[in-house]
């Protein structure tokens, strides 16, 4: 080995130059870099060592002379090549393994660039998937901007515009069903009295209502049927009633001589009647009844006045007492007291007139009641007899007012019939 400064010839394990004190560090680390360089060398790897403080020679360099040149020269070598070194006693030494420095020391330009590849590596997929997912997001909301402007907002529209539309094309006001009243009449051949006037008859006309709709109507059709089904009845009965004493075999006969049905109240759900009507046995005098009834304009079937207008039979009886004594305080009784005809009436008031008057009304309304219901409100027809003698008659007291009535309690109504009747046996309407 030579000292790469002087060419003077060193021993193997010398550290310094023994004539010039060059370390040999610098001698090998020259080398090294000389050996790198070379072609036929450039596959063996290089193992760079740092540079160890060198001992004290045994010739004449002092130790400090020989580590300050040792650490200059050090240094300048290092400056030369920084990242490079030589390991102490292995210049010129084959058999020491070498290697590459920059595997060493990525900090170095070589391994800087080996950086740089392996990051731009694991960064291109990164890049790719960060550049898709935003081709992707900008393709669904372009897709969502088309499926509102193009699917969603018309369809608003239209939908906005129909509803709008809707009441002028679909929705119909329901027609408002209107109602007229036709008074109707039937020829009645009736006797004038068997007894006293055996053989004659007279013509009469009784009467009763037919009601027309504004549209075809089942139950106003089922109504005026029972009307003239039951006016027809009797009609017939009276006809065929005998005009002689002995044509009637000695048997008190009685029959109808007078009937009128007369209609009262209508409104958009029930319909009622008053029926008065005229029967006699040939006595003294005969037996007015005044009965009402009240039919479904929906069903066209019979219903009791006293449920149509809304109250329970306890509140029709209380309501019966309160009117009549209101009446008999202004106007009492000639033979009964008070608290007798206010008790007989509310013990009856309920029943069917058929049952309750002991007249042979053989065909009655359906439903027949001692109430019926008129613009006034809903009223009681009394019998004769029941709040006095039969001269002090019958009366129709108001009940129940209707709402806005002017009418109140214990007031009398007064319903003329149609009256076509002249015979002997003829009675007020009160």
């Amino acid at each position: 080995m030579y000292c790469t400064k002087c060419g003077a010839k060193l021993p193997r394990d010398a550290k310094f130059c023994m004539n010039c004190g060059k370390p040999v560090s610098a001698i090998v680390f020259a080398k090294a870099v000389e050996l790198k360089a070379s072609p036929a060398n450039a596959a063996v790897p290089t193992k760079v060592v740092e540079p160890t403080a060198a001992p004290l020679g045994r010739n004449d360099v002092s130790s400090s002379d020989a580590s300050s040149n040792g650490s200059s020269l050090e240094s300048a070598a290092f400056a030369d090549e920084p990242e490079k070194s030589c390991e102490a006693g292995a210049c010129g030494a084959s058999s020491v393994p070498q290697e590459d420095v920059s595997l060493n020391r990525p900090e170095t330009l070589r391994g800087a660039v080996n950086a740089t590849k392996h990051r731009s590596r694991r960064r291109v997929p990164m890049v790719v998937l960060v550049a898709l997912a935003m081709a992707l997001a900008a393709g669904t909301a372009y897709a969502a901007y088309r499926v509102y402007t193009d699917v969603w907002l018309p369809a608003q529209q239209n939908q906005n515009e129909q509803v709008v539309e809707a009441p002028e094309e679909t929705v119909e006001a329901p027609e408002e069903i209107t109602y007229s009243v036709e008074t109707r009449s039937m020829d009645v051949s009736v006797p004038v009295d068997p007894y006293d006037a055996p053989g004659k008859r007279e013509a009469q006309k009784w009467y009763y209502p037919h009601i027309e709709a504004s549209t075809q109507s089942d139950a106003v059709d089922k109504i005026n049927a029972a009307l003239e089904e039951s006016m027809r009845s009797d009609a017939e009965k009276t006809n065929a009633a005998p005009d002689t004493a002995k044509d009637m075999g000695g048997a008190i006969v009685f029959i109808c001589q007078y009937r009128s049905i007369t209609l009262t109240y209508i409104d958009n759900d029930i319909v009622c009647v008053r029926d008065q009507r005229y029967d006699t046995g040939w006595g003294p005098h005969g037996s007015t009844t005044v009965t009402g009834c009240a039919y479904s304009l929906e069903t066209g079937d019979p219903i009791d006045p006293v449920s149509a207008f809304g109250l329970t039979p306890e509140q029709a009886k209380s309501a019966v007492a309160d009117a009549v004594t209101a009446y008999l305080a202004t106007d009492p009784s000639d033979i009964l007291s008070t608290n007798a005809v206010v008790r007989d009436i509310t013990n009856m008031c309920l029943m069917s007139p058929a049952l309750g008057s002991g007249v042979d009304v053989e065909n009655p309304l359906d439903g027949c009641s001692h109430f019926y219901i008129a613009s006034e409100g809903l009223v009681f027809a009394t019998e004769d007899y029941q709040m006095g003698s039969y001269a002090y008659g019958r009366r129709e007291i108001l009940v129940a007012p209707s709402d806005g009535s002017l009418a109140k309690v214990g007031d009398t109504v007064a319903i003329e019939a149609p009256m076509g009747f002249s015979g002997s046996g003829q009675a007020s309407s009160q």
